[in-house]
């Protein structure tokens, strides 16, 4: 499902080149379940950017459901596609097949959790469908989160917003489920919790999950984890 072949990204400030990742390489199949550890600034949201399409790698290739991303950047000699089209097949790419659970969560607090959660359905329309908001509604109910539907979700305690994230992060069917430190700011107790929802995201929704964690609670409830040290990927 995920391929990445030679992945290599360098940061530049003026004065040093940075090499974050270098020549990396990971392939993640439907379904998996894997965590991704390593110590801060080891580059694991760099990583999960370039996953999720946010950020081009300098050199390598990202296949994802057998499409090469990246592989032809736009406006060099030989390219396949323009500016445009890759922007607008990107964000196609984004919207309908991964979902995106940040530290920060990154709702908007004015707007309650079920405006929040159904936020990635207007990207092309005014108004979410029938459909979506039934979907919206089993969202809830499985996250446990029914009753806050009509909460600002700056209301909400850290772990309540971390469930109204996760909803809305699959809210459109995504096959794919990136996270960045999920629990980072949780306590130990809503961790576990939190675990246990990804377990079962990825058991009974079959969302293959690619996580970035400090938490060795969140890491063990992955099928395979991963250490990224050097740039690299150390299984």
């Amino acid at each position: 499902m995920i391929i990445l072949e030679n992945i290599t990204k360098r940061f530049d400030d003026g004065q040093r080149s940075l090499t974050v990742l270098d020549r990396l390489s990971l392939h993640v199949r439907q379904g998996e379940y894997i965590a991704i550890t390593g110590e801060s600034g080891a580059g694991k949201t760099t990583l999960l950017s370039i996953i999720g399409t946010l950020l081009p790698p300098d050199e390598g290739v990202l296949t994802i459901h057998g499409e090469q991303l990246w592989a032809d950047e736009p406006g060099t000699k030989g390219a396949s596609v323009t500016r445009k089209e890759q922007a607008a097949r990107l964000c196609r790419l984004r919207n309908s097949d991964l979902g995106f659970v940040y530290q920060d969560h990154r709702l908007l607090p004015q707007f309650t959790a079920w405006q929040n959660i159904l936020l990635p359905t207007l990207a092309t329309k005014a108004s979410a469908t029938p459909e979506e908001e039934q979907r919206a509604q089993r969202l809830m109910d499985f996250m446990g989160i029914r009753a806050l539907k009509d909460s600002p979700v700056g209301l909400l305690s850290g772990g309540e917003q971390t469930r109204v994230a996760i909803c809305r992060a699959l809210i459109n069917h995504p096959s794919i489920l990136l996270a960045d430190e999920p629990t980072g700011q949780l306590d130990a107790e809503n961790a576990k919790l939190i675990a246990a929802l990804f377990r079962q995201v990825n058991s009974q929704l079959h969302t293959t999950i690619v996580m970035a964690t400090h938490s060795a609670v969140m890491a063990k409830a992955a099928q395979a984890t991963y250490c990224l040290s050097d740039g690299k990927l150390i299984s």
